[in-house]
């Protein structure tokens, strides 16, 4: 069994599509991205070889769903540059430790772009283990840094000019069609002149931005008369109308060749969008910081000005190259362009174009420890404050949480690997801290382990809660989402979660709304409804709003609030709760069923849609489908047979094309190929 470790869910699908597409017809080997036991159990009995592509959360999910069964044979860690970012960092850190702990025989690969020192991801490897750091600076293609400044007085006139090392030389210049006025015009006129061959990329800070970019560039494209629209792109427009709203921006643009693209897309149509932009239909796409983070896309041009990542902080020298290294990928292009826009504005690039070199390494959890006294101070007032009243609680809540599970689970965090790269003082001082606050807690190492990220104080806290709590137990669970009561179930949770866990769906006020996306997502709900019904409210209630941003909202709670904070924070509301339903006698209210945070992950509650994503669909081809379907608890081989029963009447279901080629690809291919078999 492998895993291979990816930092979202765009790179997730990807990569898992890539493999699916590089051992097509190879029999024993099955890839996943689903942290659910069967394929892992099946695997492990002598079954088909098994690749697992996980984020670091769904590396935890399915350990916490496997418990000590977990064990995997190879890890890869891609983007390991990541085990440093901010919040996330030491969650990788985490599941990587994790999984070294329960195979200690694991062979473990970090692959990262341009790293100073890719030593130090292999410095806390066990004693006598055999480690190994290559790098190499060997360029594959060739990559042109292209500053485009515009000349003094003549708008439509921008002089290129070529970065070689220190050394700066003139190549022309170049003409637009218009006068550019602000940031988005600059990007999209420039684009629309030099990337006129296609195969062009323009970043974007932020979705909003992406979709103004985009429709620019579109306004530039040459009508054809008559009128002709590509059919791949025709099916493409028709899944953003149906499976997102008849309105979405990016039908009309993908018509004409032109697109956007950001994380919290459906991962089918984000699919088909890169695969139509390597094919050259789609010849001018406008991304954001989803490209950053991995999602391998390659192009002939590259177009930004003043990149941002965040919440508006300039983009690190290293996230940069990074972005640059899509201009012209081996196998795909042998040359790249990269062109930066305004390289002279402060404003826009505080600290110059960064010139390219290797970029250090160094962990989140390590960086942290360096704030020496004001995390102590934040640690012991975590005992007795909540984290929106603390100061530095983004940058100490997630690591204190690793510091003290791992305290819990060594009795000292003076053995673990991490001390030896700080001072002794301090981290006796930390051992102290952390001593203090062990003593008042009943939490153990087992259940804090299963929560990366998610502070044992919290939970005791949650728990000290659910002690107090003078109802019937069974009402501090959710209902199922078929009940009358489940959506206000959800809103009483969240309040909990957030006055004793963690803030995570503060305001107070907003938890009704962040209850209706889980509640609609856990239905089974397509985005294309949830967003129809969060229209409805909108109008209901008479509050304005803009259409293509409550869209692009909508999308985001559903990936930031129903698919990450959720999970993250009911697993461990749902975990707690079973404790203390244990040490009251009342076991008969603890449910073995698939757990809420594989649940929320996923969007499914049924046991049909759990089998159509089992079978590799994305889940808006199992959704579509499962509108179709009367049973719900079908399992792996009865819906199967349901697809196989109407192979000949897919065309008829009303169904985007696009899914429909996918349930051909995924399900009926096969068939496909054993009936051809048996014919010769």
């Amino acid at each position: 069994i492998a895993v291979y470790l990816a930092p979202t869910r765009a790179l997730v699908s990807e990569i898992e599509t890539n493999l699916l597409r590089i051992l097509k017809g190879r029999k024993g080997i099955e890839v996943t991205s689903l942290p659910l036991r069967t394929k892992f159990d099946a695997a492990r009995s002598g079954g088909s070889r098994l690749i697992l592509v996980l984020t670091q959360e769904r590396m935890h999910l399915l350990a916490n769903v496997l418990g000590g069964d977990f064990s995997i044979d190879l890890m890869i860690v891609d983007e390991a540059h990541k085990i440093g970012d901010g919040g996330r960092g030491v969650i990788l850190q985490d599941a990587v430790e994790r999984a070294g702990r329960l195979n200690p025989l694991m062979k473990l690969v970090f692959i990262s772009p341009a790293t100073q020192n890719p030593g130090e991801l292999l410095a806390d490897a066990p004693a006598g283990t055999a480690t190994a750091a290559i790098g190499s600076d060997a360029p594959t293609v060739l990559q042109n840094v292209i500053l485009a400044t515009q000349a003094s007085g003549k708008p439509k006139l921008w002089n290129l000019v070529v970065r070689q090392g220190a050394t700066e030389f003139g190549i022309g210049t170049l003409r637009l069609s218009n006068s550019p006025t602000g940031v988005a015009k600059k990007l999209a006129f420039v684009a629309a002149a030099a990337g006129e061959r296609g195969g062009t990329l323009v970043y974007a800070n932020g979705a909003a931005e992406s979709e103004n970019i985009a429709d620019l560039i579109s306004q530039l494209q040459p009508d054809q008369e008559p009128p002709v629209i590509d059919p791949e792109l025709a099916a493409l427009a028709d899944l953003a109308r149906k499976g997102v709203h008849p309105n979405f921006r990016l039908a009309p643009l993908v018509e004409r060749g032109v697109a956007f693209h950001f994380g919290n897309m459906p991962s089918l149509l984000r699919l088909e969008i890169e695969r139509l932009f390597k094919s050259g239909k789609i010849r001018f796409l406008v991304c954001t910081s989803t490209l950053v983070e991995g999602v391998n896309l390659s192009c002939r041009t590259i177009v930004v000005r003043g990149p941002r990542k965040g919440q508006g902080n300039a983009m690190e020298p290293h996230d940069f190259w990074n972005l640059a290294g899509r201009a012209g990928r081996w196998g795909d292009e042998f040359q790249g362009n990269i062109i930066c826009i305004d390289p002279h504005d402060n404003r826009a690039w505080p600290h110059g174009v960064p010139v390219r070199s290797r970029y250090p390494i160094r962990r989140e959890s390590d960086a942290v420890l360096d704030a020496g006294e004001p995390l102590l101070r934040y640690l012991s007032a975590r005992e007795h404050a909540s984290p929106s009243d603390l100061e530095r609680s983004d940058e100490f809540e997630q690591v204190g949480a690793y510091l003290l599970t791992t305290f819990l689970r060594l009795d000292s965090v003076g053995t673990a690997e991490f001390a030896k790269r700080h001072p002794a003082a301090f981290i006796a001082d930390l051992d102290d801290t952390l001593g203090r606050i062990a003593a008042s807690i009943e939490i153990d190492p087992e259940l804090a382990a299963r929560h990366s990220g998610v502070s044992p104080i919290g939970m005791q806290r949650l728990l000290e809660t659910f002690r107090e709590y003078a109802g019937e137990p069974a009402n501090l669970l959710p209902a199922e989402v078929a009940s009358d009561d489940s959506y206000d179930r959800y809103v009483t949770i969240m309040k909990r979660i957030n006055a004793n866990l963690y803030p995570a769906f503060e305001p107070d006020s907003r938890a009704r709304l962040f209850a209706l996306i889980v509640f609609q997502w856990l239905k089974g709900k397509s985005l294309a409804e949830i967003i129809r019904r969060n229209i409805a409210w909108h109008e209901e209630v008479g509050r304005a709003y803009q259409l293509p941003a409550l869209i692009r909202d909508t999308m985001g709670l559903v990936e930031q609030i129903a698919r990450f904070r959720a999970p993250k924070y009911l697993s461990a509301y749902m975990d707690v709760l079973h404790l203390h339903f244990a040490q009251i006698d009342r076991d008969d209210l603890i449910d073995h069923g698939l757990d809420i945070g594989t649940q929320l992950e996923f969007g499914v509650s049924s046991r049909t849609l759990i089998s159509l994503m089992e079978l590799g669909l994305s889940r808006m081809t199992a959704v579509a489908l499962y509108e179709k379907m009367a049973q719900e608890n079908l399992d792996q081989g009865q819906a199967r047979k349901w697809v196989t029963d109407r192979a000949a009447q897919l065309d008829s279901l009303d169904l985007p094309v696009i899914i429909v080629r996918e349930l051909r690809e995924r399900l009926l291919a096969d068939d496909a190929a054993d009936a051809a078999g048996a014919a010769n």
